[in-house]
């Protein structure tokens, strides 16, 4: 079990002992990302910060729907001043996705009230666009951003659609972080459910699904 400080470069330390005592081969697929969470008892946006660390050097590689394999057993790399580890502001994450709960379900609700077949459309592309960036984390994010910006449109208020428009200008890094702590699935998964309710006009459960998605980021954030 792992204690819960420094948990990332203690995850870090856990990869290394393994490529380093032959636990983890060149070419082998390590467990998966609930697998380590069994093992070491900590949350998935850990262990997947801790995967990018080694993805970045080389040392990683993932393949959407199949696995992470270890790519280089050169554990030398980590001497090297080249090597940067990430560090992750978890408290700033939290921040952004607090006030997104608290301005983007009532935005939510206003933009199912009013949004057109035109906003509609959009919401579609953007989302069959996330589905094809799986992998490509800049494309995924624009796109992700892209949806949320086109509810803030569809509320019909130009105060509200100014204020998120730039709220994800300048959080556009925050975005691509959460992006990498939590990947792909579960922002597929709620703009699906999202859209759909959309287009039923569905007031209430476009605000419940809306709150379930980031409320979801923020308790896997303080895991």
């Amino acid at each position: 079990m792992i204690k819960k400080s420094n948990i990332t470069e203690q995850v870090i330390e856990y990869f290394k002992k393994n490529i380093e005592n032959g636990e983890w081969k060149l070419g082998d697929k390590i467990p998966s990302e609930n697998e380590l969470t069994g093992i070491l008892g900590v949350s998935r946006a850990s262990i997947r910060a801790a995967i990018q660390q080694f993805i970045a050097i080389g040392m990683m590689e993932t393949f959407h729907g199949v696995g992470t394999f270890i790519k280089s057993d050169r554990l030398d790399i980590f001497n090297s001043s080249l090597v940067r580890t990430k560090h992750y502001d978890y408290y700033d994450l939290e921040k952004v996705l607090e006030f997104r709960l608290i301005v983007e379900v009532e935005s939510a609700g206003l933009a199912a009230k009013n949004i057109t077949e035109a906003n509609l459309q959009k919401l579609r592309g953007y989302l069959e666009n996330m589905k094809n960036s799986v992998g490509k984390s800049e494309e995924f994010v624009k796109n992700d951003m892209a949806f949320h910006a086109e509810i803030a449109k569809a509320t019909g208020n130009h105060i509200i659609e100014n204020s998120l428009s730039d709220f994800f200008t300048q959080k556009e890094q925050n975005h691509k972080d959460m992006n990498e702590l939590f990947g792909y699935e579960d922002g597929i998964y709620y703009h699906s459910l999202i859209l759909d309710a959309f287009e039923n006009r569905d007031i209430e459960l476009v605000k419940k699904l809306m709150k379930e998605h980031i409320q979801k980021s923020i308790d896997d954030l303080k895991e």
